[in-house]
């Protein structure tokens, strides 16, 4: 596998003294890499601060030719700005690439033990799990992490997404499971599947995409990441949107049905019939929002899931990964009229 991989780490932030340090810990942590054959390409969202400016131009001058940096003109969003940043990987010839957000953390041995990998040459998607902290790198406690985030590290014990036909769990089991900087993928399929323009979800969307190709997903169970959750901030996105949940009902649905069509094409349906897994996926999207907190979006999911089938609908969430008390939420809006 020829090329030197590449680090995608997307940068927008303020000049607060707490935004500046979570950058340096995370540029950090790829310089701490035991593997040193690497790049990092770093694509400023027009953050508009000297001072982020100032720290880009001291990681040049210690870096040297191993930083490559994006000036965006305008804000384009996370989705975006991460394309700018793959489109590059591309043209310098990375074979893969390895998503590192600018406030998270990888772990010494990531770039290790993702090439190792890489090497077969079956293989799509690698990724880690992860734990929660917040900005002064201290584990958050359990009780203390959204419901949202923690089904997905709990997703990282039973029934992990691995191998061929990944999708087909995500869709029907997960709805999310890895955290984009736990995520690397091969630079030739991230620029196939790239990113959509959403202000949220836009890596579930992509993620689910990508499963649908052939190709496996690979789990590191060895090693695991930092997602950084700022005290008193629930979710970076949530803070920022107040239409949060419809925009993640909009942008997964899409996500969900263009990796329906790439699985038709390809023949990667896993012997599923279409309608069964598109109800599962429904009802499984409707727990990630009740757990998220909108039993109003929560409700349109899993009517969505009853249109196609009510049977289908009703087992699926029997089956759901929650307390008897969730599911029979779910189980009433389901049947409310």
């Amino acid at each position: 596998m020829s090329g030197i991989p590449a680090f995608i780490m997307p940068v927008k932030i303020s000049n607060s003294e707490t935004d500046l340090l979570l950058f340096r810990k995370a540029v950090g942590s790829i310089l701490a890499q035991t593997d040193p054959n690497w790049v990092l390409v770093m694509v400023d969202d027009y953050s508009g601060y000297p001072e982020v400016y100032q720290e880009i131009d001291e990681f040049k001058e210690q870096l040297k030719d191993r930083l490559h940096v994006i000036y965006q003109e305008k804000n384009m969003g996370a989705g975006l700005t991460r394309n700018a940043g793959i489109q590059y990987a591309q043209q310098i010839g990375a074979p893969f690439i390895l998503f590192n957000d600018s406030d998270d953390v990888s772990d010494p041995r990531r770039l290790e033990l993702v090439r190792k990998a890489f090497e077969d040459p079956t293989v799509n998607v690698v990724y880690t799990s992860f734990v929660v902290v917040d900005q002064n790198g201290v584990p958050t406690p359990k009780e203390r992490i959204t419901k949202s985030v923690q089904e997905i590290i709990d997703g990282h014990k039973v029934d992990i997404v691995e191998g061929e036909n990944a999708w087909i769990t995500i869709a029907m089991k997960k709805k999310y499971t890895n955290l984009t900087s736990c995520t690397a993928a091969r630079t030739s399929l991230a620029v196939e599947e790239p990113f959509p323009n959403a202000s949220c979800s836009e890596d579930c969307n992509t993620w689910m995409r990508y499963a649908a190709h052939p190709g496996k997903f690979v789990f590191l169970r060895d090693i695991v990441g930092k997602y950084t959750i700022c005290t008193g901030v629930a979710s970076r996105s949530r803070s920022v949107h107040n239409d949060f949940y419809e925009r993640m009902f909009e942008v997964d649905s899409d996500g969900f049905e263009r990796a329906v069509e790439i699985a038709k094409r390809y023949g990667t349906m896993g012997g599923y019939e279409e309608n069964d897994i598109r109800a599962a996926f429904y009802v499984r999207l409707s727990l990630c929002l009740l757990h998220g907190g909108s039993e109003k979006w929560c409700q349109k999911a899993v009517k969505k899931s009853m249109g196609i089938s009510k049977d289908k609908a009703l087992h699926y969430i029997d089956l759901l990964p929650c307390d008897e008390e969730d599911k029979a939420t779910i189980r009433s809006l389901a049947l409310a009229e």
